[in-house]
């Protein structure tokens, strides 16, 4: 079911896919509805969500014409935000997930940046959200630049493949599209969809940083990046993950094998692999595994062709420190340290969270 919208061009198109939301829809679209910038919509992908959160989506809509849903069968993140970009008939086309919010002036400055420099895509950065407050201001490391040439744009997307060797940064160069707002018609012109894999995000602005021509980056943080204690596809264990995981890297690598730069964007995605293996055993540190269990499945990436493909080779010394000693403990098999060095971390990040 589609409802009606009205007839002149909306500035921006906000698609918000939703799925087993119902305790945070009304939050996130009540922040969509208060927004500065006027004339636009939002889309509500419901993606066979099996809660109430569809009928609240129907509701919304009823409620402000502004609002309109799409109801398809679950098919994960990637296709429900490839619906919204059908459905969008904004000049421009932002995502936000269902669960966070955005401060009232997000979409203003997005748009207003996009206009003045006519840009392709528009990047700003975000604040992460513990309870309501305020737990880490993110501005993005670009802000205030723009980027006019071929050659600048590729030099930034080079490092969406990962950190070099040398890369004295330890936090990962901003990949999340719900950061940023997209050109309907650029996205429409060059086919820009997301693939059904994890991280789509990545992949989806690896070819949208490839197409672009003007790319600007903005100094605002107004996005609400949610980091309670709610269930997330990134920070919860399946034992499917792994093969996830894997689709993603032999992706990445597939796409930076075709790129000008091949070494150094290979170089760059193993280094990526080495960091999903880290996040893989954190995952199955913070799952409700015993510890036999979490030996097996942390043996199962070791012994994994993803592993042994693209993280052994890899220059240890040029590591950070805490990373070095984890995967040398990977390296060498010694799955308890490892174990034990992520037990730590989170124990660590815990104190800083309270």
């Amino acid at each position: 079911m589609i409802t009606p919208m009205r007839s002149s061009r909306p500035t921006v198109s906000v698609v918000v896919p939703i799925y087993n939301v119902e305790r945070y829809l009304r939050i996130c679209v009540d922040s969509l509805l208060r927004q500065t910038l006027p004339s636009m919509e939002i889309i509500l992908v419901d993606d066979g969500s099996p809660d109430s959160s569809g009928r609240i989506a129907d509701e919304l809509a009823a409620e402000h014409d502004c609002v309109k849903t799409v109801h398809q069968q679950n098919g994960g993140l990637g296709p429900a935000r490839n619906t919204g970009i059908e459905h969008a008939s904004g000049e421009y086309v932002g995502f936000v997930d269902s669960d966070d919010w955005v401060d009232p002036d997000m979409f203003k400055g997005l748009y207003d940046a996009a206009k003045r420099r006519h840009a392709d895509i528009v990047f700003g950065g975000h604040k992460d959200m513990v309870n309501g407050k305020v737990n880490t201001v993110k501005s993005h490391p670009l802000a205030g630049m723009t980027l006019t040439t071929k050659s600048q744009i590729l030099d930034i997307r080079e490092r969406l493949f990962g950190h070099l060797p040398d890369d004295a940064e330890i936090e990962a160069f901003p990949m999340r599209v719900w950061t940023g707002i997209y050109r309907n018609d650029f996205l429409k012109e060059h086919c820009l969809r997301f693939k059904a894999i994890l991280s789509e995000d990545t992949i989806f602005n690896l070819s949208a940083y490839q197409q672009a021509q003007v790319i600007s980056f903005t100094d605002g943080t107004a996005y609400c990046y949610r980091m309670d204690n709610q269930p997330s596809i990134m920070r919860t264990f399946s034992a499917k993950k792994l093969k996830q995981y894997e689709g993603f890297i032999d992706e990445l690598f597939h796409i930076a094998e075709q790129d000008p730069r091949r070494e150094r964007c290979l170089l760059r995605a193993k280094r990526m692999a080495i960091d999903y293996c880290r996040l893989y055993v954190g995952l199955i540190a913070g799952g409700r595994l015993s510890w036999r269990q979490q030996l097996v499945e942390t043996k199962r990436l070791t012994s994994s062709e993803m592993f042994h493909k693209y993280c052994r080779d890899y220059p240890m010394d040029k590591l950070p420190r805490q990373q070095r000693l984890f995967h040398e403990a990977l390296l060498k098999n010694g799955l308890n340290t490892a174990l034990l060095l992520l037990h730590m971390r989170q124990l660590l990040k815990k104190r800083i969270w309270k």
